[in-house]
């Protein structure tokens, strides 16, 4: 009888495991996976916002950034330390669309910069490129084209890649050292005699490697939240979080007002570094997007030099004007909705009425080309997964 028992002890204890790991099962498959999903649909069609980073981005620091760890809920802030111990910087998704309208002399320039992009953050590295431009250097106008191909290649690598706001490019002398007798030319970019070519506020690696370390824990966080919605869906949240985080600095005061550094950790910019911060952000999100700009004319009539983004969505490009959407309220006042979204994926018939692309990104360079709008304005056929 005591066996009997024992026995009948021992098939209770392990039905009762059974059902409470087939309650377990069920509570992840339905509640947990299903709903969630079901969740991320609703809040996609219902237009609420999805990403829950702080948009008070003046208090953000090198060592802290107020963020929650889920979208869905409100939780505590947390150490960027701890949620991002593990991030792992890669150029696995650099965009190409500037370097391939280079020439050939251009190419080797920019894959210059490329290749040295570490060792540039000294401030005083050297990049030799030895005699590889001899051919050009011993043709009619060489020196010429040579400057230009640099000022071309500066150009596309920045519009390419945009966290280089520490380099001052007024400070990289480009020099060419000739051997009469042979004719053979060596080129080097350097410093020159400037004590460094990096920007004063950025004068230290450790310094610089901070702020960049800043700035990928930003865009890390943003894309963890976006997991999993359609590229609808991140880029519109992308420009809603954008136009809530930053404020357009009227007065310049800001530092680098032009750059992902002062829109993103400082919380001010204009409209370069608004459509720089986008891009940043589509990049790590893998949505192809580039930096244009040109000039604007304003609803007072007045025509500026302004720049903005192309991003590609169901094979098409349309126009994006973060800063446009994010107007200047004097007072107390709001916005309606629709100014928020009046330059939002825009197509050529609609955007190219107040904006003028120009590809002469500088003096001294090619003319870039760039991609063609879609005549329309984008249509939101889905906004689910």
């Amino acid at each position: 009888m005591k066996n009997s028992k024992g026995i009948t002890i021992v098939f209770i204890t392990i039905i009762i495991l059974v059902i409470i790991l087939i309650a377990f099962l069920v509570y992840e498959i339905v509640f947990v996976d299903i709903f969630d999903i079901m969740n991320k649909n609703e809040v996609a069609k219902n237009n609420k916002p999805i990403l829950n980073i702080s948009t008070n981005v003046n208090e953000i620091n090198e060592d802290e950034i107020n963020i929650t760890q889920n979208v869905q809920q409100n939780e505590e802030y947390s150490n960027l330390e701890d949620l991002y111990e593990n991030i792992i910087t890669t150029q696995e998704n650099v965009d190409y669309y500037y370097y391939d309208q280079l020439d050939e002399y251009a190419k080797i320039i920019y894959k210059g910069f490329e290749n040295n992009k570490e060792n540039m953050k000294s401030g005083t590295y050297t990049i030799d490129f030895g005699n590889q431009f001899n051919e050009l250097l011993n043709s009619d106008g060489g020196e010429e084209k040579l400057n230009i191909a640099f000022q071309s290649a500066w150009n596309a690598y920045t519009y390419d890649n945009m966290d280089l706001f520490y380099i001052d490019v007024e400070k990289l002398i480009l020099t060419i050292n000739t051997t009469t007798a042979l004719s053979i030319h060596n080129v080097k970019i350097s410093n020159g005699e400037n004590n460094s070519y990096l920007k004063q506020e950025f004068q230290t690696n450790i310094n610089l490697n901070e702020k960049l370390e800043l700035l990928n824990k930003i865009k890390g966080q943003i894309k963890s939240q976006l997991e999993g919605f359609t590229d609808y869906v991140k880029v519109k949240e992308v420009h809603n979080w954008l136009i809530k985080a930053i404020e357009y600095d009227t007065n310049e005061t800001t530092i680098e007002p032009y750059s992902i550094y002062g829109a993103l950790t400082q919380g001010k910019a204009v409209c370069e570094g608004y459509a720089r911060s986008f891009k940043y952000i589509m990049d790590e999100l893998e949505i192809p997007c580039v930096l244009v700009s040109g000039t604007a004319t304003n609803s007072n009539g007045i025509t500026e030099s302004h720049a903005w983004n192309y991003v590609l969505l169901n094979g098409d490009w349309y126009a994006i004007d973060v800063t446009w959407d994010d107007p200047i309220i004097i007072g107390e006042g709001t916005v309606s909705e629709d100014t928020n979204y009046k330059y939002f994926l825009k197509g050529a018939n609609t955007f190219l009425v107040t904006h003028k692309p120009d590809g002469y990104l500088s003096q001294n360079s090619i003319e870039f080309k760039f991609p063609t709008l879609n005549n329309n304005d984008y249509e939101i056929l889905e906004v689910t997964n």
